[in-house]
């Protein structure tokens, strides 16, 4: 009779039967590709290993000699951001093309272009969907209209004014510090979207008397914010799991509540739609101006037609609206602020419009219609930030079958199933398209005096949203990259429906902050000395680059300056917001 280990051993072996015909098959497609060939050891698709090793990254760059660490590192999720034209330049412009490689690894079959602008263009490969997909994006696309930006642009500036007085409360008004204004980033979108999304009526003190409704532990808003949080990482587990998570065991608290809200949220949103549904049949269909009740009203169509969305669907869209507006959007803005931080000549830029555009006398209800068509320069900031700090470094798609694809570079083979990254840091990064973009004369004499030292970084590293401001008398005001040059929000009839959204929250936040204040970082006290600009800026540089992408890209280090008591945790960026007018 086998021992224990006899059969453990076998039954590893023909686990590992199929790793080799796997292995192979794909170095062979790879050949046949005409791309430059990268070799990965292992599956870098794999779900355990996608969670275990962005933590390990830091480790592994520790421990590892660079050159195995630069190879294994392009199995990490991520690497994109980290590693930018590197893996190109490195590993397949050698081999003749600068802009594709094919990693290949025992299971996953990947092709990276970092250029389909130039090389090819992704819209013409014939993807895997379904026919729901494009009705639900096209009803999601029909629903984010101009009223409800209306409604997001009133939202976001009521809600910076909230975190305004907060900031400058028991204050004398012309300054004040705090370890929370990105925290507060967070805050506001969560609060935007649940009054432009679900059309709640929330202020920015709704968290601290809102109450759960008769049989709930938590509000809506705590459950909403609760569960986003964490879609990226413990959300995944199993309902029985989360709630029967043992008290004894670190994080107890935390998990038992993520429990909760993923038992809640689902019961909160059929909640709300079903009130909304209530509502508008007894207003005789009329809609209001929020995406819940604009959705039900797209949805509804002709009931003699089968192409109308079950409630789970309806309820599915809205998270992914409002998990996909809050992450993307609060940390765009966190970005944002860090690097108006550290280039504060880019907010003197800024102020010179936003103070033509909002002269004293007006009051705070601005009007989204006369205002947000005329703001360039801080979508230009916001434009500028995307590109540097994109929210999704790589888009993914796979092939519904072998494709031929003619580019700039050759011909590229792939097989059916195959699954295409889009660089996207890649793209945003190309110096053909970025580099010296409008640099106007001005900056180009400074940039010739500064740019002495060899390791100055190429302009297209630089945060610069000049670039994106045509010349005077141009046709567009905003550049117009190249089609699929610039990707944050996707590209081609996938292209993200809540693009406009957050270019309207965006922009009324920072009209908000930014109408009569200034933000700088504190120095921080180094040994009894005040921390010097340079030294200043270094560190604001390494607060930005100790970036994880987890749903999204985020610094690791801005949020959750205090804890659940209000005690400090250490992180956080201390800023001193100022009056400047």
């Amino acid at each position: 009779m086998p021992s224990i280990v006899t059969i453990v051993v076998a039954l590893l072996a023909l686990c590992c039967l199929p790793w080799p015909y796997r292995f192979l098959r794909n170095f062979y497609y790879a050949m046949k590709a005409g791309v430059p060939v990268i070799i990965l050891p292992w599956d870098q698709d794999n779900p355990l290993w996608i969670v275990i090793s962005v933590p390990l990254r830091p480790v592994l760059q520790k421990i590892l000699p660079n050159v195995i660490f630069e190879r294994i590192v392009l199995a990490i999720y991520g690497w994109e951001f980290h590693d930018k034209l590197r893996p190109f330049e490195q590993y397949a412009a050698p081999q003749g093309n600068d802009k594709t490689f094919f990693p290949v690894c025992p299971r996953s079959l990947l092709v990276t272009p970092k250029w389909p602008g130039r090389s090819f263009r992704v819209p013409e490969i014939s993807f895997k969907h379904s026919g729901l997909q494009l009705l639900q994006r096209k009803i999601i696309t029909s629903v984010i209209n101009e009223r409800v930006s209306k409604v997001i642009f009133g939202e976001s500036l009521k809600h910076t004014s909230g975190m305004m007085g907060e900031v400058f409360d028991k204050t004398d008004g012309n300054a004040a510090e705090s370890t929370e204004v990105f925290n507060m980033m967070k805050k506001i979108t969560i609060n935007v979207l649940a009054g432009g999304a679900m059309g709640q009526d929330v202020t920015w003190d709704s968290d601290k008397d809102d109450k759960p409704r008769p049989g709930y532990k938590m509000t809506y808003m705590q459950s909403c914010k609760t569960v986003i949080e964490a879609v990226a990482g413990p959300v995944i587990l199993p309902i029985w799991f989360l709630k029967g998570y043992p008290s004894f065991l670190p994080g107890h608290k935390y998990i038992s509540e993520l429990g909760v809200a993923v038992e809640e949220f689902p019961a909160h949103t059929k909640h709300f739609l079903q009130m909304e549904s209530e509502r508008a049949e007894r207003e005789s269909g009329q809609t209001r101006s929020n995406i819940a009740s604009q959705l039900l009203r797209a949805n509804r169509g002709d009931d003699k037609s089968n192409t109308s969305l079950t409630d789970e669907e309806l309820m599915g869209n809205l998270f992914v609206v409002s998990a996909a507006g809050f992450d993307t959007t609060a940390n765009t803005l966190s970005y944002a602020l860090a690097l108006l931080c550290r280039y504060p000549e880019v907010q003197d830029w800024m102020f010179e419009e936003v103070d033509e555009l909002l002269s004293d006398d007006m009051g705070d209800d601005l009007d989204y219609v006369a205002i947000f068509p005329r703001v360039v320069r801080i979508m230009a900031v916001m434009l500028e930030t995307l590109r540097l700090f994109v929210p999704v470094v790589h888009l993914a798609k796979e092939t519904s079958g072998p494709q031929i694809i003619e580019t700039s570079a050759g011909t590229l083979r792939a097989p059916a199933s195959c699954t295409m990254y889009v660089d996207v840091v890649g793209l945003h990064l190309i110096p053909e398209t970025w580099r010296d973009l409008n640099l106007s004369e001005a900056e180009a004499e400074a940039k010739k005096s500064t740019n002495t030292d060899s390791d100055v970084l190429a302009d297209e590293h630089i945060f610069r949203p000049t670039r994106w401001v045509n010349p005077t008398g141009s046709a567009q005001p905003l550049y117009q990259p190249p089609r699929g040059c610039y990707m944050p929000w996707s590209g081609g009839p996938r292209i993200c429906p809540g693009q406009k959204m957050a270019q309207v929250e965006f922009t009324a936040i920072f009209l908000g902050l930014f109408r009569r204040h200034r933000i700088e970082a504190v120095p921080l006290q180094i040994d009894g000395n005040e921390e010097t600009l340079p030294e200043r800026n270094a560190r604001l540089d390494a607060i930005m680059k100790d970036s994880v992408s987890l749903l999204t890209l985020q610094m690791q280090g801005v949020y959750h300056a205090a804890d659940a008591s209000g005690g400090a945790t250490g992180k956080g960026v201390n800023v001193r917001i100022s009056k400047r007018r």
